[in-house]
């Protein structure tokens, strides 16, 4: 698993997720396998789905492997990139989902030491960069506040002051330039931080407080709306998943992650995992 501040690229076993409601937009490619997803009308039997954001869904599939790719709204413009994939999968499916499956393959030709842009995690994957979403200035600085930082305290007044806005228009212009108001945001983003911990050696009580959950019992209702599994079976079936960890700021990968080097087959990338 590739994990940016922006993007996510997995390719592993899939467990048995219930309803799950990413604050990302979610491209899920089946392995061997055609896929299922349900949206809500139904299940609808594909290779390759893409789910908006703040989607509720559920997704499985027979041989329960599959790759997923996660892409952060306010970070890409993600009307655009769906309907541009959309695009590309009319032209060639296969060649689509091909080179998506073989992406793992082509992160072992990037030096570990390396952190990929956002448009270098897009033409790996997709063969071009993914449309950008430009928020108002304002809100993308508190944006950028809450993703460096999903434990800080501050409040939506806070945040209004220190954009020199009031609160009330505040809100309404986060939520009209995000599409989602401040509190669901702030939910996705502290619920996404997980993925940082999924091999941590820390007890799910210090991941809960380290991440902003103020106790146990909130951090587990709040993973299992957002992924539709406790984060117990989140972290219990993610001990032999690799992981690749990106940063911001010095361009460098954690040293726990970097020391961590990519099998040489895509095959054997997650030997099992219950993230997706």
């Amino acid at each position: 698993m590739l994990i940016g501040p922006h993007r996510v690229f997995y390719y592993g076993l899939l467990g048995r997720p219930g309803v799950r409601n990413f604050g990302c937009a979610t491209l899920y490619v089946s392995d061997l396998e055609p896929l299922q997803v349900n949206v809500g009308n139904g299940w609808s039997t594909c290779h390759i789905a893409w789910v908006p954001p703040y989607t509720p869904h559920r997704v499985r599939t027979a041989d329960r492997h599959l790759a997923v790719v996660m892409l952060e709204p306010e970070y890409t413009d993600t009307v655009m990139a769906g309907a541009c994939i959309q695009r590309k999968l009319q032209e060639n499916a296969s060649a689509v989902r091909v080179r998506i499956l073989e992406g793992v393959m082509r992160l072992q030709q990037v030096a570990t030491s390396a952190r990929l842009s956002d448009a270098e995690f897009d033409d790996l994957l997709f063969g071009q960069p993914l449309p950008r979403r430009l928020l108002d200035s304002r809100v993308s600085h508190v944006v950028d506040r809450i993703c460096e930082n999903t434990a800080d305290p501050c409040s939506a007044s806070c945040l209004a002051d220190s954009e020199g806005l009031s609160l009330s228009r505040f809100l309404h212009l986060f939520k009209a330039e995000t599409g989602v108001c401040l509190r669901k945001y702030r939910a996705w983003r502290r619920a996404r931080t997980l993925l940082y911990h999924v091999r941590s050696p820390s007890t799910l009580t210090d991941i809960a407080l380290e991440t902003g959950y103020p106790d146990s019992t909130h951090f587990s209702h709040s993973i299992r709306r957002i992924y539709g599994l406790p984060p117990r079976d989140i972290v219990s079936g993610s001990r032999r998943l690799r992981v690749r960890l990106q940063v911001s700021g010095a361009g460098q990968i954690s040293p726990a992650a970097s020391s961590r080097k990519l099998p040489s087959g895509a095959a054997v990338m997650v030997q099992g995992s219950a993230f997706a």
